[in-house]
């Protein structure tokens, strides 16, 4: 199984209960009437997402939608994917882009912040940079034999000292090797702090600082975080960054998150990228964070049938198509569907002049599926329900 299906699978519960808010929501018809737009943002704060973010992606849509003039709720829904993409934070290339770089791992216990480092180790070597680890968690019983393993594996040296050392020491051994080895990327793994703990926050604020001022690469603290914790996440996060001045975020059990939507949450409001995303015990299954496959795991996404009529009709069809207006009916007709001159039919019936056309929403809905089970490419965001 794929990453991206791991994803999918893993953001099955935060998915479902976006699509049963969504079959409520699209149940009282097209309308952008004010109801609709209050609906959408309860629906995405459900999901999740956090009332910030859920808040600037409904405004970016109230804007669009009156800029654009669009019809109804479905041409609002076409854009609701993009939008979600967009509120996440950008940036964070430069931290393990390739450039020399020492970063430091933060979060609590339990998080996998070991296991990360040992996976990002790997892909570094495998990538023929020059990594040395750092264990600084020199508390969590085991902590130190873990990433010697995650080290071993990964054939990269590793600084360690006995249980119960400082972890501040630790960095500052670590930088001194790594000048020495000149390693160009330098991975340190600290002790999980709980957020709510003053006295061990101030710890951890220490190990940073000496870290920072010793040494002479730029240094990023990252924050790596179980994405199964919902809105504690974010609570974890607000005290990181307010403490540490967080850089970026790694994301964790994206592959078991029933509470998937926290990801957009976090980066949103606290402006910090994703980076990576894990989906798996496995040594490569830390991956670079691409907001489109997040998105399209959380909610859906029907651009890959998009792709498909592409290679199913060539170059033509990226052609714009015209579109026909029903005025009586009151909804757009795909081209295909349109009543010709020389083809009789109950369309056409519809379009004479001397008879009123009339068609319920369920009807319109019945000859909807019917295309739709025609031609299995599907057009809108929404008829994928």
């Amino acid at each position: 199984m794929g990453v991206f299906e791991r994803m999918t699978e893993g953001l099955a519960k935060s998915r479902d209960k976006f699509k049963e808010s969504m079959n409520v929501l699209l149940g009282r018809g097209p309308e952008l009437d004010e109801g609709f737009w209050e609906d959408l943002e309860e629906t995405l704060i459900l999901s999740d997402i956090g009332g910030a973010a859920s808040f600037q992606i409904i405004e970016n849509l109230r804007d669009r939608a009156t800029r654009s003039a669009l019809p109804d709720a479905y041409a609002v829904l076409d854009l609701l994917s993009e939008e979600i993409q967009g509120a996440f934070a950008e940036g964070g290339q430069e931290i393990l882009g390739g450039k020399p770089a020492v970063v430091l791992f933060v979060g609590i216990n339990g998080t996998g912040k070991t296991t990360t480092v040992g996976k990002l180790a790997n892909e570094a070597a495998q990538a023929g940079r020059t990594v040395i680890l750092g264990s600084a968690d020199t508390f969590r019983a085991a902590a130190i034999e873990q990433l010697e393993i995650w080290a071993e594996r990964a054939a990269v040296p590793i600084v360690t000292r006995e249980r119960g050392s400082d972890p501040a020491s630790v960095c500052f051994d670590t930088l001194e090797q790594a000048e020495e080895q000149g390693a160009d990327l330098v991975l340190i793994d600290t002790a999980g702090r709980l957020h709510t703990s003053d006295d061990l926050m101030r710890e951890l604020e220490k190990v940073v600082a000496v870290t920072r001022k010793r040494s002479k690469l730029p240094v990023y603290t990252v924050l790596v975080i179980d994405a199964t914790t919902g809105q504690n996440g974010l609570q974890q996060a607000r005290e990181f960054d307010k403490a540490l001045d967080l850089d970026a975020l790694i994301l964790t059990k994206l592959d078991g998150s029933a509470k998937g939507g926290i990801a957009l949450a976090i980066s949103h409001e606290l402006g910090l990228p994703i980076i990576k995303a894990g989906v798996g015990e496995s040594i490569d299954d830390l991956r670079d964070f691409r907001p489109s496959d997040f998105v399209a795991a959380l909610i859906g996404d029907y651009e890959q049938d998009d792709l498909a009529r592409e290679e199913d009709h060539g170059e033509d069809a990226n052609l714009p198509s015209e579109e026909i207006i029903s005025e009586d009916v009151g909804f757009t007709l795909p081209p295909e569907e349109a009543p010709r001159a020389d083809e009789a039919g109950p369309l056409d019936d519809a379009a004479a002049p001397e008879e009123s056309a009339t068609m319920s929403w369920a009807e319109f809905v019945e000859m909807d599926d019917a295309r739709k089970a025609a031609e299995p490419a599907k057009k809108h965001f929404w008829e994928k329900w």
